[in-house]
């Protein structure tokens, strides 16, 4: 089986320069990275598209299929596209890794120990007695979802009484087909590498996570979706600054 690596987009460029790079150095297997752009500015666009083709980077443009989405809304679109259209279609014999854009792998992983006896693996999100997957670090084992039943709903909104986020719809697939996916964690520390994560002042509340053993780094918030949706403006300069210290350490000394 083949490893697909997906991320969908909306600004913030630069960033996926830096998962490229990261993934090269940690991940313990050959793999195709795909970048889904889903930026409404031309200029951003571009600036994808020529990254992607520098660093070997399949490259997507999604459509614009419905307006004045919300952010969570927006999401979940990008997500169920690319699902829908790409990975069933392209890669239904694959494991798929899809993570946010503000994702960054640090350590050195194996997605196979993860996956390769498992169907879907990732962070769990439960409102009521609803759990369903969060949305910004998924595992898929397309051979074996094929197996059992290829129809995934990403969407958020309310489901069985309960408001959720992107990913909410998900409960109606692992209660249909009695799955319980493999729960990933996150973590919190107040510092990576002697550096400082949760002054209050850089990050606005928006304090960086470490994920799945502290192998993946999320910036979080970098789409902008808490100030100016998909703006190229970045709010939270000093938090990109710390940022991108701990990321050149790591790429230095990793």
């Amino acid at each position: 089986m083949k490893v697909q690596i997906f991320t969908s987009v909306v600004n913030r460029p630069e960033f996926l320069t830096l998962q490229k790079k990261l993934f090269d150095r940690f991940l313990e297997h050959d793999y195709q990275f795909n970048v889904v752009d889903d930026s409404i500015d031309d200029l951003v666009s571009h600036q994808f598209k020529q990254i992607a083709q520098d660093n070997g980077i399949h490259y997507f443009k999604k459509p614009r299929i419905k307006t004045n989405l919300n952010p969570a809304e927006a999401c979940a679109e990008a997500i169920q596209w690319t699902y829908d259209n790409i990975i069933l279609k392209e890669h239904d014999r694959d494991l798929v890794l899809f993570l946010d854009s503000d994702m960054f792998l640090v350590d050195d992983f194996n997605i196979f120990d993860y996956l390769e006896e498992k169907i879907i693996c990732g962070c769990p999100q439960i409102r009521g007695h609803v759990k369903y997957i969060w949305n910004g670090l998924m595992f898929f084992n397309m051979p074996k979802i094929m197996s059992i039943d290829a129809n995934i709903n990403f969407d958020c909104g309310r489901v069985d009484g309960h408001l959720t986020d992107v990913g909410g719809n998900t409960w109606h697939y692992f209660v249909k087909n009695k799955i319980e996916f493999n729960e990933t964690d996150v973590q919190y520390p107040t510092h990576f590498n002697d550096i400082e994560l949760q002054n209050e002042e850089v990050t606005r509340g928006y304090n960086f996570e470490l994920h799945l053993d502290g192998k993946f780094l999320h910036y979080r918030a970098a789409t902008n979706w808490h100030s100016n949706w998909r703006g190229s403006e970045d709010p939270l300069k000093q938090k990109t600054e710390t940022f991108n210290k701990i990321i050149s350490n790591i790429l230095a000394n990793g």
